[in-house]
């Protein structure tokens, strides 16, 4: 007889005893707050599609951690059940599971390279930012930049950093976006990598619609500084033998990123001509236009953030956690958007304007 396994959703700070079936899609590197204890988080979900939080707490990081790996599929028996505190909740009524010595964990996963990196290609990694799939990178560091501060509207500071990685699939390096904790926890190994270019490993990425697609960590990533493997070496190999391209690519990145005098204004016609094999997604441009169209007909609304503005699937006036500006308590509220056509003397092209941009025109 198969076991009786409760689903995540019925699972309380009353819940006993209990067996659930659970894949663990999220886990992050032992973390320190000051003046309390380390701990570990875990993101575990059930075959409804139901998640919820998971945590580990000092020794039992060590005893314990390794026993549950991203990927990989357990049957869990009487952990406790622990309510999540209001300020760390991400919706209400939220439980987390603990893991510690009365918690009972069997592996159903049988094939064990599902527990390691799976390495997709550059152009192969599906361009939907709203995916809850997480992505393996190996690539080629092309370049890196220092770290950014980016305030938050509470007046909360996070910090990221981007790095450029390319592989032979694709002819543009590719931006992953690292942000607090996991910068934090390389810090030391971004800072040598301007040197030379190194082939990483990078795990656990999400896609973001920021500056077009690209990736972005999560509290799974990891970073694997020398990969190896039949894939791993053979990049290498074609590293070796394309340093003339990853140099130019290189020098052009380090160009945008150092340049300190003012965009000039750019004609229509010269954007126009701007293909994906010669523009970086890092580029700004400056116009100045006629918008003969722009009307309060042409006005739509999408469902946003109402911190940020950034679009949400979420259903409206729900309070969820914004995964762009971290704010936990973000509300989906209508948010504006205007389709117009622009004009110069050189030509014509379609522009869109969001939120706050709306409001202002």
């Amino acid at each position: 007889m198969k076991p009786e396994y409760k689903p995540l959703k019925e699972l309380n700070d009353k819940t006993l005893k209990y067996k659930t079936k659970v894949k663990v899609i999220h886990k992050s590197s032992p973390q320190q707050s000051p003046n309390k204890p380390r701990y570990q988080r875990l993101l575990f979900k059930d075959d409804e599609g139901f998640t919820m939080k998971g945590a580990l707490f000092d020794s039992d990081i060590e005893k314990y951690g390794e026993a549950l790996e991203r990927n990989g599929e357990y049957e869990l028996s009487n952990a406790m059940i622990s309510a999540v505190s209001p300020q760390h909740a991400s919706k209400p009524n939220e439980y987390s599971i603990i893991i510690n010595a009365r918690a009972q964990i069997s592996p159903l996963t049988t094939d064990a390279s599902a527990l390691g990196p799976q390495y997709q290609a550059f152009a192969t990694i599906p361009r939907d930012p709203f995916s809850t799939e997480l992505v393996d990178v190996l690539g080629v560091v092309i370049y890196v930049t220092a770290p950014k501060a980016i305030f938050r509207s509470q007046g909360i500071e996070d910090f990221v950093r981007e790095i450029y990685l390319t592989d032979h699939s694709y002819d543009r390096p590719f931006t992953v976006s690292l942000w607090n904790d996991v910068l934090c926890t390389h810090e030391e190994t971004l800072n040598s990598w301007p040197d030379s270019f190194n082939v990483v490993g990078v795990l656990a990425l999400t896609g973001r619609s920021y500056k077009g697609f690209t990736l972005s960590s999560t509290m799974s990533t990891r970073i694997i500084t020398n990969p190896e493997g039949e894939k791993a070496d053979a990049l290498r190999a074609w590293a070796t033998n394309h340093q003339n391209i990853l140099t130019d690519h290189r020098s052009e990145l380090a160009e945008i990123h150092s340049s300190t005098t003012t965009t000039p204004v750019t004609k229509i016609e010269e954007i126009n001509r701007k293909r994906a094999s010669n523009t970086w997604q890092e580029e700004r441009f400056n116009l100045r236009v006629t918008l003969p169209t722009a009307s309060a007909e042409n006005l739509r609304l999408y469902l946003g953030c109402n911190k940020c503005g950034r679009r949400t699937n979420e259903t409206i006036d729900t309070t969820f956690t914004c995964t762009f500006c971290n704010v936990q308590s973000a509300k989906s509220e209508p948010r504006p958007i205007l389709k117009v056509d622009a004009v110069d003397d050189s030509g014509s092209m379609a522009l869109t304007f969001f939120a706050k941009e709306v409001e202002y025109l």
